[in-house]
């Protein structure tokens, strides 16, 4: 299914308006919250503490732009090339971006048509002009690039203030991964970055919303064919 343009009707596959309506007076932690709660290792964890990593992945997220804007931070190494292509429409996913690890830089691949499909969603929720193609572009490069930052030490010390546990023998422990909260520290940080009224991670909810009512918008995609992209 390709996704409505602006201006255009608004498929019955998206959410309902009141579903969105519910998203968007949601804060980003309790956001957060319930995409780690949707992984199935939280199951049985409390809100509260769900709600408490989604905002120490937040603050590190934005702390880690803020950083990189001051130069303290900067990425090492050559920038990832970046590319674009189709193909981010999947049977149980709607994948903007992706960082793939190469030798030299690694490369930045963006899915137009998944772009395309958040796009649509933003607009059918009322939120086209807090994400704006362009926007929502620009924030799925930023939330790979704050992956690239979150493999060094920014994830060591995003998992050292998460404080989880996953292993204990007397004072001894081993921290634990706490899956998703990388997640949401990219999200903090193309928020951040981007300067955009509207968090990332609200669109990412009311995309999943759209998923949860009505199932994914096409079948398995094709292998992709990538085009050259611009410089990040």
């Amino acid at each position: 299914m390709s996704a409505p343009t602006p201006g255009g009707a608004v498929s019955g596959r998206f959410a309902p308006v009141e579903r969105y309506a519910e998203l968007a007076a949601l804060d980003d932690a309790d956001l957060g919250a319930r995409l780690l709660a949707a992984a199935p290792t939280h199951e049985g964890r409390g809100p509260g503490r769900l709600r408490a990593w989604a905002r120490t992945a937040i603050a590190v997220g934005a702390e880690t732009a803020d950083a990189e804007t001051d130069g303290a931070d900067a990425l090492c190494g050559a920038e990832p090339r970046v590319t674009e292509c189709t193909g981010g429409l999947r049977r149980d996913e709607v994948l903007l971006a992706e960082y793939r690890r190469r030798a030299r830089g690694g490369v930045i691949v963006l899915y137009t048509d998944a772009l395309d499909y958040a796009h649509g969603v933003a607009e059918a929720a009322g939120w086209a002009a807090d994400f704006p193609r362009e926007a929502v572009r620009a924030a799925a490069l930023h939330h790979e690039r704050a992956h690239r930052l979150l493999h060094g030490p920014r994830g060591r010390e995003l998992r050292r203030r998460l404080g989880h546990s996953a292993a204990a023998w007397g004072r001894l422990r081993i921290r634990g991964h706490v899956v998703g909260a990388d997640e949401i520290a990219a999200h903090a940080y193309a928020h951040r970055r981007g300067g955009m009224r509207r968090s990332p991670l609200l669109l990412t909810a009311a995309v999943a919303a759209t998923l949860a009512h009505a199932g994914p918008p096409v079948p398995p995609a094709t292998a992709p064919v990538l085009s050259p992209g611009g410089p990040a």
